[in-house]
C-alpha cells in the first residue's frame, strides 16, 4: 500500500498545480491563470474554451492503441484549458471542424509524438503511472488522479515508450503498487485521497474501453471519471456518495452506464442530478465555444379549425454523442423528405454550451415544418417519476427538482426550445412546479410505459400548462425488427376515437416514435398520408395536421380558452415608430434576430395584436438572450395596454432589471394593444429587444369540454358536458391525469 507516499505526492503537485484546480459546484469557476483559455463561470454548466489561434494539431486515433489514446485525450484536455491547439480525429470529427471554420494539420507516424512532447512541455506538470493488470478500472482512476494533479495517465510501458521518444515527464503519483481489485475498491480509494480536491461541477460516467471520449473535458476541469454499477449493492452506494457531493442545479453527470439506463437516472434523480449522454461525443475542450445559437424563426400559427392535431416527436436527441453522430447521417439523409410532415426532433440544449455549431447546424437547416424540442426530461436525462422497474419518484425533494427546472428553463431559453418530452411521468408537485419555474416552455409531453392508455388521464393543465400524454409513448421495433406503419396508425386511430372527433372541434394527439423506427423521413410522411387517407371519407381530405410542438400547445389553448402566445398568430404586427421602424423580428420567436434602435433617448414598441384579447402576461427577452452582454440587457421598461392604441393603461413597470427574461404577469385585462417602453435601455443608451411574448385568451372562444373535446349543447349535453366536468375535476385532484 502507497497511501501515504501518494498523499505526500499529492500535496507537492497541489502546490505547483493550486490555480489549476476549478471552483467547487455552484461557485463561479475563475480560470486556470491569467492567460487560460477555459471560460467557466456558474451559469454554465460547460466550460468555453477559446477560439484557436491557428491550425489544430491533430491526431489520428490508428496511430495509437488504447492506453495511449486515454493519455492522449488527457493531454488534449490540459492543452486546450491553455489554448485550443489540440483534436482526436475520429469519425466524423473531421465533418464538424470544418462547420466551426477550424484548420488543422494532422499529425503522422513520424512527426506525432515530437508534437506530444511540445504539448507535454507547455501543458502538464507530470505523469501518473497505472497498471490494468488487476482490473481495467485503473485507467479510469489514474484518468480521475491525473485531472487534480494534472499528470498524464501512462501504463508503466508506456511511460517507457514516451521517454525513449523524448518525453520525459516527472511521476507525481505511481497507483501500480495499488492491490484492490474491485470498482468499490478503486474507486473507493479515489474518493478519499482525491475527490476531495477534485472538481464537483462535472462527474463522467465512461467506460474504460472508452479510451478518448469524454476524457479530455475531464481533464481540462478537474474532473472524475468513475464507472460503478448503479444496480443496488456497495457500488451503487459509492457512486450515491459521489454524487451527494455535487450540487442540483449547478453540477452534472456526464458519460453513460451501459447496464439499465433507468439505474443511472434514478441514481441521479435521486441526488436531484441530471445526466448529459455522451459516451461517445469526442473533442468537448474542441467543440465547446462560447458562440450564440442561432435558433430558426417560428413560422406563424395556422388557424384553429376541427382538425386532428398531431405532434410528432422522435426520440433520442438528448445524447449529445447521437446529435454528433446519428443524427447528422438521419439528418442528411432524409434531405430529400424533409419538409413534407411537421416533425419535432429532441436534442439536447446542453449543445448550447458543448457544441454550439453542431446545434446551429441543424437549426440553419431547418424547413418551417421541423420544430426542435427539449429530449427528457429538461437539461439533462433524468426520470423524475419512474413508471417501470424500480417505480416511484426518485427526486429526494421539490427544492432538488425545481432546481433541476430552473437550470432546464434558463437552458431552453439559450436554445430557444421551448417544450420539454418528459420520461416517463410527473407527480403533482412536479407538474406544478414544471409549471410556476419552467417559464420559456409552451407544454410538456410525459409517458407512461405501464400503462400507455389515455383513460388514465395523465393528461391535465396545471396552472395553464398544458401536460399531454404521448400515445403511442415511443413506438419502436418489434420482436422481428420490422415497423408496420399500421402499428403506430392504430395507436394514433385508437387515440383519436378515445378523444371522440366528430369533425365539430378539435382533438390534439402527441405521438412519439424511437428515431431507429424510421430508416427516414419519407416513412413518416407516409403516416400522415394514411391517416388522411383514414379520415378523408368521413371529414375531408385536410382533417389531420401534422404539426410543430410550438403550434401544437398554442392551438390548444386556444382550442380551451387558455392563454395562447398571440405573436405566433399572423395579424400582430409591431411598430416601432418613427426612425425605428418595424419590429417584427421580436415576433418571431427567434432570440437570434436582435431589434435594436441606437437614438438616446427613451424607445417604445407598439405591438398591434389584430383583435381583442383578454392579456395576462407579456414576458420580454433582452440583449443577454441574443448573446450579448448581461449589461446591455433593458434595466427599466413598461408594459401598457390599449383597446384602441390611442388610451394607455400601465400594466407594469420593472426597474432595476439585470435578467436576459423578464415575466411579467399581471390581472386579466382586455386589450388589443400592447406598448413596451424602454426607459433605461441599458448600459450603451441602446435600446435593444430580442425577442417577446404576448399571452392572452381569444375573444369569442368555443367552451371545449376538458375530458372529451366536444362542444356541449342543448340541455341533455350539457348535463353529459357537467359529469364530464366532474369527473376531470377529481382526475386533476387526485393526480390522475
Amino acid at each position: 500500500m502507497k497511501t501515504v507516499k501518494s498523499l505526500a505526492i499529492l500535496l507537492a503537485a497541489l502546490l505547483l498545480s493550486l490555480s489549476c484546480i476549478p471552483a467547487a459546484a455552484g461557485e463561479a469557476a475563475p480560470s486556470r491563470n491569467p492567460s487560460d483559455g477555459m471560460y467557466w463561470p456558474e451559469e454554465r454548466i460547460f466550460p468555453a474554451f477559446s477560439e484557436p489561434e491557428g491550425p489544430l494539431t491533430a491526431f489520428p486515433t490508428d496511430l495509437f492503441d488504447g492506453p495511449e489514446l486515454t493519455a492522449l485525450a488527457c493531454l488534449q484536455g490540459f492543452a486546450n484549458a491553455k489554448s485550443t491547439q489540440v483534436a482526436i480525429l475520429d469519425g466524423d470529427v473531421e465533418a464538424w471542424l470544418a462547420e466551426y471554420g477550424y484548420t488543422y494539420d494532422t499529425a503522422t507516424a513520424e512527426n506525432a509524438y515530437e508534437k506530444i512532447r511540445e504539448l507535454c512541455a507547455d501543458a502538464v506538470l507530470g505523469a501518473v503511472l497505472y497498471s490494468e493488470g488487476l482490473s481495467g478500472e485503473y485507467r479510469n482512476l489514474a484518468n480521475s488522479v491525473g485531472s487534480v494533479l494534472k499528470a498524464v495517465p501512462l501504463t508503466r510501458e508506456l511511460y517507457e515508450k514516451w521517454s525513449e521518444k523524448g518525453i520525459e515527464l516527472p511521476v507525481l503519483a505511481d497507483l501500480t503498487g495499488l492491490t484492490y481489485r474491485t470498482p468499490a475498491e478503486i474507486y473507493g480509494y479515489f474518493y478519499e485521497n482525491y475527490w476531495p480536491q477534485c472538481s464537483r461541477r462535472i462527474l463522467t460516467v465512461q467506460r474504460t474501453d472508452l479510451p478518448f471520449q469524454m476524457r479530455d473535458l475531464a481533464a481540462a476541469t478537474g474532473g472524475a471519471v468513475v464507472y460503478l454499477s448503479c444496480g443496488g449493492g456497495e457500488e451503487t452506494e459509492l457512486f450515491k456518495k459521489f454524487l451527494r457531493d455535487m450540487t442540483p442545479g449547478a453540477s452534472i453527470v456526464t458519460g453513460w452506464y451501459a447496464g439499465q439506463e433507468r439505474e443511472l437516472m434514478s441514481a441521479a434523480g435521486e441526488c436531484g442530478l441530471s445526466c448529459v449522454p455522451s459516451d461517445f461525443f469526442s473533442n468537448a475542450t474542441v467543440f465547446a465555444k462560447d458562440r450564440r445559437i442561432s435558433a430558426p424563426a417560428v413560422p406563424d400559427m395556422p388557424k384553429l379549425e376541427n382538425k386532428i392535431y398531431i405532434a410528432y416527436f422522435l426520440s433520442d436527441g438528448d445524447n449529445i454523442q447521437y446529435d454528433m453522430h446519428a443524427m447528422r447521417a438521419y439528418w442528411d439523409g432524409s434531405a430529400a423528405d424533409r419538409g413534407q410532415v411537421a416533425v419535432n426532433w429532441t436534442i439536447s440544449p446542453a449543445l448550447a454550451d458543448i457544441a454550439p455549431e453542431m446545434m446551429n447546424y441543424y437549426y440553419a437547416g431547418a424547413t418551417d415544418s421541423e420544430c426542435f424540442v427539449c429530449g427528457p426530461s429538461g437539461m439533462g436525462y433524468v426520470m423524475p417519476l419512474n413508471t417501470f422497474g424500480d417505480v416511484g419518484n426518485h427526486f429526494p425533494s421539490d427544492e432538488s427538482f425545481r432546481a433541476y427546472v430552473e437550470l432546464t428553463d434558463r437552458y431552453l431559453r439559450r436554445s430557444g426550445l421551448r417544450a420539454v418530452t418528459v420520461w416517463d411521468n410527473l407527480s403533482k408537485s412536479q407538474r406544478d412546479i414544471y409549471s410556476r419555474y419552467g417559464n420559456y416552455l409552451y407544454g410538456v409531453t410525459v409517458q407512461n410505459f405501464t400503462d400507455a392508455s389515455l383513460r388514465r388521464r395523465y393528461t391535465g393543465r396545471v396552472n395553464d400548462m398544458l401536460f399531454i400524454q404521448q400515445t403511442p409513448a415511443y413506438f419502436a421495433k418489434n420482436a422481428e425488427g420490422t415497423t408496420p406503419l399500421t402499428q403506430i396508425e392504430n395507436d394514433i386511430k385508437d387515440a383519436v376515437k378515445y378523444l371522440r372527433y366528430n369533425g365539430g372541434a378539435p382533438v390534439f394527439v402527441a405521438a412519439q416514435a424511437s428515431v431507429w423506427a424510421f430508416p427516414d423521413i419519407g416513412e413518416v410522411a407516409a403516416l400522415k398520408e394514411d391517416l388522411c387517407s383514414y379520415y378523408a371519407e368521413a371529414y375531408g381530405a385536410d382533417a389531420v395536421e401534422f404539426v410543430r410542438a410550438d403550434h401544437f400547445f398554442n392551438l390548444y389553448y386556444e382550442a380551451y380558452g387558455l392563454p395562447v402566445d398571440i405573436t405566433l398568430r399572423p395579424e400582430n404586427s409591431a411598430d416601432a415608430g418613427r426612425g425605428a421602424g418595424t419590429a417584427d423580428s421580436t415576433t418571431d420567436g427567434s432570440c437570434a434576430t436582435l431589434w435594436t434602435a441606437e437614438e438616446p433617448g427613451e424607445k417604445s414598441v407598439v405591438y398591434s395584436l389584430g383583435a381583442k384579447y383578454t392579456l395576462n402576461r407579456v414576458s420580454l427577452y433582452h440583449a443577454e438572450a441574443a448573446g450579448l452582454d448581461p449589461s446591455l440587457n433593458t434595466a427599466d421598461f413598461t408594459v401598457s395596454v390599449s383597446t384602441d392604441g390611442e388610451t394607455w393603461t400601465e400594466k407594469a413597470h420593472v426597474t432595476g432589471n439585470r435578467g436576459a427574461c423578464s415575466d411579467v404577469r399581471f390581472d386579466a385585462v382586455d386589450a388589443s394593444y400592447v406598448k413596451i417602453t424602454l426607459n433605461d435601455p441599458g448600459a450603451d443608451g441602446v435600446a435593444r429587444i430580442a425577442d417577446i411574448g404576448i399571452y392572452g385568451r381569444c375573444e369569442g372562444y368555443k367552451d371545449h369540454c376538458p375530458r372529451c373535446g366536444k362542444v356541449h349543447k342543448g340541455f341533455f349535453d350539457s348535463i353529459l358536458g357537467l359529469i364530464h366536468r366532474v369527473i376531470f375535476f377529481f382526475a386533476e385532484l387526485f393526480g390522475k391525469y
